[in-house]
């Protein structure tokens, strides 16, 4: 039973990375559309190079968003990329509303893409951190756990197959003891 939850957690983070990755893209891609014609209109840039103008806005929100999540697994500081987040979002924001009309309709349904470009890449980029975060700890788990005889002399077995020495297994064993090491190659060798 446990294996199919697992199995079912798997699916659903599965699916819903896919789906938050969709809205961000489609988020993305409105934003684009609104931020490169403002750039054109507003003689910015020349309209062969429109699509520069959002893929700087937009882009640095994901390029600094990574950068936070990156920052974060190494457990550093990652306030300075989430003000960065934040203040490239709020540009996006502001630049697409500045895109359409004076209806403040237009200009809630103009900030929306980049509002949701922000919350879907946000929430994309906790759910990696969690990921990783918690394949680290089982990871941690399964190397802390003791090994049984039978498979630490196989694991020594294998090793020194390689050529290794003991000290040498010791380094890719540390929970053994050298000691326990030497031991089991003595056995090793004896049955060998």
């Amino acid at each position: 039973m446990m294996t199919d939850d697992h199995n079912m957690v798997g699916k659903i983070s599965w699916l819903s990375s896919i789906m938050v990755g969709g809205l961000a893209l489609v988020s993305f891609s409105l934003s684009f559309e609104a931020l490169k014609d403002l750039a054109v209109r507003e003689k910015v840039v020349p309209e062969n190079l429109g699509y520069l103008f959002p893929l700087m806005v937009d882009g640095a929100v994901v390029v600094f968003s990574l950068c936070a999540l990156r920052a974060s697994l190494r457990k550093e500081s990652a306030t300075m990329m989430r003000l960065l987040v934040v203040l490239a979002t709020m540009g996006s924001v502001l630049f697409n509303i500045m895109h359409v009309g004076d209806s403040w309709l237009a200009r809630c349904l103009a900030a929306t893409p980049p509002v949701l470009l922000f919350l879907s890449f946000e929430s994309l980029m906790y759910s990696i951190k969690k990921e990783m975060e918690r394949g680290i700890k089982e990871a941690r788990q399964e190397a802390e756990k003791p090994l049984s005889k039978e498979a630490r002399l196989a694991e020594v077995k294998r090793l020194l197959g390689e050529g290794l020495s003991a000290v040498e297994i010791k380094e890719k064993l540390p929970r053994v003891s050298l000691r326990t090491i030497q031991r089991d190659v003595g056995v090793i060798e004896k049955n060998d």
